[in-house]
């Protein structure tokens, strides 16, 4: 690269870093928002749970449809257009009158970031010679982390000065400071060679068959998985997936290049994506609870607890270039699976009084598996496939990363309440305590929603007051370590297969 360009690089590493920042900071600053959103547009809970999975659902359903579209038709001029559009709904977003109108405009940024996700990194390449990527990722990936970080914070500073519509109106000054840095420093991309066409049927089956799946998982865990509804959606879901394995297999242009899987090391970069999203969707939800319920700790100090994992991952994406150079990529993408492992079988022997400083190392290994995968697996997918296929591997990649987050959240949530329910009902036999039937009621709330089991226990007096919160916490810990083991199994399996990917 020329010495008289020099500055346009970083330009573009900085036009790409906040315009990315800022989707991804839209994962997670909505969540602060929720009571007061609540408030002001008289949703129900319900409605709140779609306003934060109406996101990822829609991201699920496009990323690999976005990664395609930027290789045929360009990288830089599709993600312009996913930022115009991610811009346009936040405006709507600000400005929704009722709990509908914005979880449809959650939903088309949901559909913006699908874009931004896979086609922000692949731009990288273009604009950094290929010994320089490597740190360009790095910088960028933290730039990913910050925003995840940052969110809640900055959600509820916005909101004690100004009001919950501002979560979303922050987007635009980012957006058009990031916009600003790239138009003037990024080139135009290459475009593929393939003859253009859509692959129109594997574009249905993508899209019906992961948001029927998605769908079903997200309403199963809300409402039942007993339901007619849930048990049709993930039925048909499945069944679409499989045909879209058979089809894409016989078209000439496909979708979805499965012939990726046929790639050792990008098979490997899948992985590390499939398993962070495991750890961090799962852990990252039942760790809170833990927190709340088994060590009474406030919103606040959780808050600053789980701030480990972010800030970790910030700190491995800074540093990825050395560790790349030090131990080779592939080498710590196994290294990050066995790291979501040990962080499993860690969880798995918390107790309510076990240290802190315990704690904060498995967050600390959860972390480095969550800044390994979001920055290595992009390095291991430029070093694996062409540069034109980037888009659309990429796609793939994060396709699976948020396939996992959501599944396997779901499936971890039925084994825990399963265990829980089972160790709740032996201990209660065991003590033979007189139980009203409306307190039974309530201890039933209480396997389902243990975010509301505070509430309900104070509302026991006396000894019974005691036991029943002893026998409450027993079981809570037992569903925990039940969920824990199991997921400590399947990462052992995941890091078996990653050992032999990469060799």
């Amino acid at each position: 690269m020329q010495a008289e360009n020099f500055p346009y690089k970083w330009w573009a590493l900085i036009g790409l870093s906040l315009l990315s920042f800022t989707a991804f900071l839209d994962f997670t600053i909505v969540t602060t928002a929720l009571p007061f959103i609540q408030k002001d547009l008289n949703a129900s809970v319900l409605q709140l749970q779609w306003v934060m999975s109406i996101f990822s659902l829609v991201l699920c359903m496009f990323l690999i449809i976005a990664g395609k579209s930027g290789d045929l038709w360009g990288r830089k001029n599709v993600f312009y257009f996913g930022f115009i559009l991610f811009g346009i709904a936040a405006i709507g977003a600000a400005n929704s009158p009722t709990i509908q109108w914005l979880i449809f405009f959650r939903a088309i940024q949901g559909l913006s970031a699908a874009i931004i996700f896979p086609l922000g990194v692949a731009l990288l390449p273009q604009a950094f010679p290929p010994h320089e990527q490597t740190r360009a990722i790095g910088i960028f990936s933290a730039f990913n982390g910050a925003g995840l970080a940052i969110g809640p914070f900055l959600g509820g500073t916005l909101i004690s000065i100004f009001n919950w519509r501002w979560v979303f109106w922050v987007n635009i000054p980012i957006i058009i400071a990031g916009m600003a840095c790239c138009v003037f420093s990024l080139k135009p991309s290459p475009k593929s060679v393939e003859k253009i066409q859509i692959d129109w049927w594997g574009f249905i089956l993508l899209s019906v068959g992961l948001g029927s799946l998605i769908y079903g998982v997200i309403y199963g865990e809300q409402a039942g998985w007993n339901l007619a509804l849930t048990r049709t959606t993930i039925f048909s879901g499945i069944i679409l997936l499989f045909l879209l394995i058979i089809v894409e297999n016989k078209v000439a242009y496909p979708l979805l290049d499965l012939s990726l899987f046929k790639n050792k090391h990008a098979s490997l970069a899948i992985l590390i994506c499939v398993t962070a999203g495991f750890v961090t969707g799962t852990f990252m939800f039942f760790d809170p609870l833990y927190l709340q319920l088994m060590r009474n700790q406030h919103a606040f100090m959780i808050g600053v607890i789980l701030l480990c994992v972010p800030i970790i991952q910030v700190i491995i994406s800074l540093f990825l270039e050395k560790l790349v150079k030090k131990w080779g990529i592939f080498n710590l993408l196994v290294f990050g699976v066995g790291m979501a492992l040990l962080a499993a079988v860690c969880h798995a022997v918390f107790t309510p009084t076990i240290t802190i400083l315990f704690i904060l190392f498995t967050l600390f290994l959860m972390g480095y598996t969550w800044g390994i995968a979001n920055a290595g697996s992009i390095v291991a997918a430029s070093q694996s496939v062409a540069p034109e296929r980037m888009g659309s591997t990429l796609g793939t990649i994060f396709t699976f990363w948020n396939i996992s987050n959501s599944v396997f959240l779901a499936l971890a949530t039925v084994v825990f309440h399963w265990r829980e329910s089972v160790a709740l009902n032996s201990e209660l036999l065991k003590t033979n305590m007189p139980l009203t039937t409306g307190q039974h009621e309530q201890l039933s709330v209480m396997l389902t929603d243990p975010q509301q089991a505070q509430t309900i226990l104070n509302q026991f007096t006396g000894e019974k007051a005691t036991e029943v919160l002893q026998i409450f916490k027993f079981s809570f810990m037992s569903g925990f370590h039940w969920m824990a083991w199991l997921s400590a199994l399947t990462l052992l399996v995941f890091f078996l297969v990653g050992l032999r990917l990469r060799k």
